[in-house]
């Protein structure tokens, strides 16, 4: 997508991966959101004849954002967190175009891992055999 009025890029979002972590206390793994890397975005409003029915199926989104293209947003098993809200990724409209932007549908996830603490020297991750 190339018009899209960037002073409407106002808030950032973090693009992160869980990774399980040994628990301390008993003998399992405990999962954190890990942020990778944070960008600035805005939020986008489809019209009504964008409202997501591809080919009869129809994908249910809470949030679409844009962002300037980025070649890591690749995956939709990268998470998201936008304004404390968590998020998977639904689909990936990406546009490689210079100065282009890509626009990320979100899914709101209350299965969310909580985000890793600040300190995190206690932290073992899990499956490396310490």
């Amino acid at each position: 997508m190339l018009n899209y009025d960037i002073t409407r890029m106002k808030d950032k979002a973090e693009f992160g991966v869980t990774q399980s972590f040994k628990a301390n206390n008993y003998n399992g793994r405990v999962e954190y959101f890990v942020p990778q890397f944070s960008v600035w975005c805005g939020e986008y409003t489809n019209t009504q004849t964008q409202t997501y029915d591809n080919l009869g199926t129809h994908v249910d989104v809470d949030m679409v954002i844009v962002i300037r293209h980025n070649p890591n947003v690749n995956s939709n098993k990268i998470l998201v967190c936008y304004k404390n809200v968590n998020y998977k990724i639904v689909a990936i409209n990406s546009d490689d175009r210079i100065n282009a932007f890509d626009t990320i549908s979100l899914k709101r996830d209350n299965s969310f891992p909580k985000r890793i603490p600040e300190d995190t020297s206690k932290l073992v991750p899990y499956g490396s055999g310490k």
